[in-house]
């Protein structure tokens, strides 16, 4: 049955506490017109299980798994695929975080308009507050820390999100993505209205460090990400698109029976952390490879970790630059963004963090 109002999840690897949290905030609602499309973009499989199991105990949820778990995450393609499959004529953005008051979405329902789109008032729990979260509890007894206008949640006409190519698949990891995406549906003609009601909690959680990002851990991340996701953002805005550029649709996802052919590469590279050879096979080699199914391998040279390296590289007679494996993980990710982000790939870094495996389909 058609829903008069989708509402899009997208998830990945987070705790499952929270994510009852939410579905147990909906399943009070006074307006049970709605559905919840969840995506679920390549958690692992032990997570999926669980939250599979979570899932089926709410019927108003369309539960969507993509084996993507080797893609770099991607907020913006795995929201796009969830309005892709909604019934809704019109799309909420929602987030794991979010705790619904019981009168939520009877708002939502009120307020839309086929030429409009609404932002929201989110109000932030603190750890205490959210601990209330797991027993019974009451909305009004909940108690914010403080309020925000900057967050991700939209209200918008599904056909909206369509004309203007949903959100910008650029955007990888986080930061920006809803910010363009409010300012493109104005370009599109749009009015933004802002409510202010306080229906809307944030769930605590452990804040991200930006310093994470200046360290190679076996979940990819990338140092700067941020900002280059602003300046992807001003660039968009400063020349005012509707529609993102070099964006053909939306939500396309690689199809596994595709993904299956990176275990069959026809090139295969074995790269050391030597500056030079990084640098030749991403900027030169891999751009020559088209056509090719690339397998890729960068790994630690044992002489970068010697004392010998060690002393010639104080002394500054070190002939040969290496880099870190950090900063080899930042430069295929930028390869990824700049370049190939809509092609079928794959990267994985080892847990001793000694290897990074790059597979694409070139």
């Amino acid at each position: 049955m058609n829903r008069s109002l989708s509402l899009i999840y997208a998830f990945r690897n987070r705790d499952l506490q929270r994510i009852k949290s939410s579905m147990d905030s909906l399943k009070m609602q006074v307006f049970q017109d709605f559905e919840v499309i969840f995506v679920d973009y390549g958690s692992n499989r032990e997570t999926t299980v669980e939250l599979e199991n979570l899932l089926v105990d709410y019927d108003f949820v369309r539960y969507f798994y993509l084996p993507v778990e080797n893609l770099l995450w991607n907020k913006s393609k795995a929201l796009n695929y969830g309005i892709l499959q909604s019934k809704g004529e019109y799309v909420f953005i929602a987030d794991a975080d979010l705790i619904f008051h019981p009168e939520a979405t009877a708002l939502l329902d009120r307020l839309t308009l086929p030429d409009a789109f609404n932002l929201f008032r989110m109000g932030y729990l603190n750890q205490k507050e959210s601990e209330k979260l797991n027993s019974d509890y009451s909305f009004s007894e909940l108690k914010v820390s403080r309020s925000g206008d900057v967050n991700g949640m939209v209200l918008a006409p599904k056909k909206a999100f369509e004309k203007i190519n949903g959100f910008d698949e650029f955007f990888h990891f986080y930061g920006a993505e809803d910010e363009d995406l409010f300012a493109r549906l104005e370009q599109a003609g749009l009015r933004k209205n802002k409510n202010e009601d306080p229906l809307f909690y944030h769930n605590w959680h452990k804040s991200f460090s930006g310093s994470e990002n200046e360290l190679l851990t076996a979940n990819p991340r990338l140092k700067n990400v941020m900002r280059i996701n602003q300046q992807h953002f001003h660039r968009n805005r400063e020349r005012k698109l509707v529609k993102p550029l070099r964006q053909e649709g939306m939500g396309r996802i690689v199809d596994p029976k595709r993904m299956e052919d990176l275990q069959k590469p026809s090139l295969r590279f074995q790269i050391p952390n030597i500056v030079a050879q990084v640098e030749h096979f991403l900027r030169e080699e891999l751009p020559s490879c088209a056509g090719e199914v690339v397998h890729a391998e960068f790994y630690e040279d044992g002489y970068y970790s010697t004392l010998k390296y060690k002393i010639k590289t104080l002394l500054g007679k070190q002939s040969q630059p290496y880099c870190s494996l950090k900063e080899v993980n930042d430069r295929i990710l930028k390869e990824i963004l700049f370049n190939y982000r809509d092609h079928n790939y794959s990267f994985k870094i080892r847990e001793d963090l000694k290897r990074i495996t790059f597979k694409i389909q070139v």
